[in-house]
Formats: structure tokens, sequence, C-alpha cells
């Protein structure tokens, strides 16, 4: 997803199959998540991430799964848990996840 505002790209998101090598196991991902310095502090990756969120889990999807090294207190406020922390080419991450109703 593109979100738009005033015609001007201020976030984009995806919804993939497989987003970390480590673990296969785990389907599907909140990917991709931008929104650009400039567009920060108005909710667009609130909405983002709702929007993803919603397509999921009108596709039939019980759990949606993230990883994060910077954004973790932001998906959490919007309800996605830390399940695990772990390094990534050599980097700590938090993987999360979203239960969906």
């Amino acid at each position: 997803l593109v979100l738009l505002a005033g015609g001007e790209p201020v976030g984009m998101a995806s919804l993939v199959a497989h987003d970390l090598d480590p673990r296969p196991d785990l389907t599907p991902w909140l990917a991709g998540v931008y929104v650009p310095p400039h567009a920060r502090g108005r909710g667009h990756a609130a909405r983002l991430v709702a929007a993803i969120e919603a397509e999921a889990a009108a596709s039939g999807v019980a759990t949606l799964w993230l990883y994060t090294r910077t954004a973790e207190p932001l998906y959490a406020r919007l309800g996605w848990r830390t399940v695990e922390r772990f390094a990534y080419r050599d980097e700590p991450y938090a993987l999360m996840r979203r239960d969906l109703p």
C-alpha cells in the first residue's frame, strides 16, 4: 500500500508471505512500513498498519507477524506484542505478532 496526502506519497506498507529468512514457519508478515521523516507524527504509520491488518483479516488471516529493530514502541501502542528478541545480521530485533479479530 502507498498512502497519499495531498497527492504526495507519505508512507508505504506491505503484506507479504515471508519476510524473515530464519523463520519460514511464520506467515504472513506486515513488512516494509515506512513513513519519511517529514511526514512522521501525523498517524500515517498507524493508518498503514490498520489497512494491512484489515486486508489480512478480510483474507482470513488469524495472525500477522513483523520484526523491527527500532519501532517496537510504535507497534506495541497499536496492539502488537513482542514474542521474541533475536539477533539477525549482527543487529538486535524484536519479533512481534498481532492476533486479528
